[in-house]
This record gives structure tokens, C-alpha cells and sequence, in this order.
């Protein structure tokens, strides 16, 4: 009898942490948003893709860190590069170097803020989940006035590190998927480095 209170014991100890370690989309994202606050201090990365009618699919790959962002575009038969700080953009293309003062256009263009409204604009469902990743459809609060906040998303999660793997969604006539986030970007990943570029031809248009 005492074998068998042993074994009832251990299975309800068993269901309880189960039931504990259960986690609601909404913790999942509330713990997503705490770790992405850490690129504030350590920098990101990460991918964005934009696929427009006629155009295309754009691509980007960006680095930022504090007020300094570097981003490399592509799309069709074009690509650049440019690095962003406090006051001046840098942009590489086609063997050129322009220079210009940094306007509120060219603020971070990495489109994290994708990620600032899901919390309080969306209605959260768990999706599925796998031993590597939580799946989390996004649909838009009747409360949620953002235009530019897309109807649907679809977001999935490490379990590893609560880092978004992958955020994609539709607006209108374009869709886009952020992919690849990471924590971590250096001075010298989102500082222009003229000596890297010795043949370019250079136009400062700054004023």
C-alpha cells in the first residue's frame, strides 16, 4: 500500500510541475518582448522582407546598435548598403558612396515595431507547439485603431532564448516576414568604415 501512495505521490508532483511550466501566449510573448528589450543595450539583428506587387520581394539584413543602424537591401537587380548614427547616413551602391544628413525618414529602419503592439492590440491563440518552438496566431483587437497594424500574424518562438524566429503577416497589398532575430551587434558591425571602400567615388550632400 505504501508502494502504491508512493506512486500516486509522484504522479500528481509530475502533473503539477506539468501544469506549472504551462505557459499562455500571452507569457510567452510578455517574456518575448523582456528579452528583445536586451538589444537596447547589446544590439540586434535581424532579417526583413517586404513582397510587393510587380516589384517584388525586397530583402534586408539589419544590424543595430543604440542610435547606429546597418543596413544591406536587396531587390531584383539592385542592392546598397547603408550605415545610419545620431547625424549622417552613409549609402554604398553601385560603387558610389553618398553622404547626407540623417532625416526622421531614415530613422531605425528595422521594423521591431512590428512586435510593440502584439501584447495589447491582439488577441493571442496558441497554434501548435513542437519541443523547439511555440506557434501563435495574432489576430487584431476591434480595439486595436493602428492602421498600420496587419489584421493577422503569424509569430513563432524559441523555447531555447524567447526570441522571435519568425513574425510574417499580410497588410493590404504587401506581405512581410521578420526572420532571424539575434541579440548582439558591435560598434564596428554599425560604423561606417571608409577605409573599406578606397575606390568609391564619394558625394556629400550633407548641408
Amino acid at each position: 500500500m505504501k508502494f502504491k501512495y508512493f506512486i500516486t505521490a509522484v504522479a500528481a508532483m509530475l502533473l503539477s510541475g506539468v501544469a506549472l511550466s504551462a505557459q499562455t501566449p500571452e507569457e510567452i510573448v510578455e517574456r518575448m518582448n523582456a528579452e528583445m528589450a536586451k538589444g537596447e543595450v547589446e544590439g540586434y539583428s535581424m532579417d526583413f522582407n517586404l513582397k510587393l506587387p510587380i516589384i517584388g520581394t525586397v530583402k534586408s539584413h539589419n544590424l543595430v546598435r543604440g542610435d547606429k543602424f546597418r543596413t544591406e537591401i536587396s531587390g531584383k537587380d539592385k542592392s546598397a548598403i547603408s550605415w545610419t548614427d545620431a547625424t549622417t547616413k552613409w549609402t554604398y551602391e553601385n560603387g558610389e558612396i553618398t553622404i547626407e544628413d540623417r532625416t526622421s525618414s531614415s530613422s531605425d529602419n528595422s521594423n521591431t515595431e512590428a512586435f510593440n503592439n502584439i501584447a495589447d492590440g491582439y488577441r493571442l491563440k496558441l497554434k501548435k507547439e513542437t519541443a523547439d518552438a511555440w506557434y501563435i496566431v495574432c489576430n487584431k483587437l476591434a480595439s486595436n485603431k493602428n492602421k498600420d497594424d496587419a489584421k493577422k500574424m503569424e509569430l513563432t518562438v524559441a523555447k531555447a532564448t524567447y526570441l522571435p524566429i519568425c513574425l510574417r503577416a499580410k497588410s493590404g497589398l504587401f506581405s512581410f516576414s521578420i526572420e532571424n532575430y539575434a541579440l548582439g551587434a558591435t560598434e564596428e558591425d554599425v560604423t561606417f568604415n571608409p577605409a573599406a571602400y578606397p575606390d568609391a567615388k564619394i558625394t556629400d550632400k550633407r548641408q
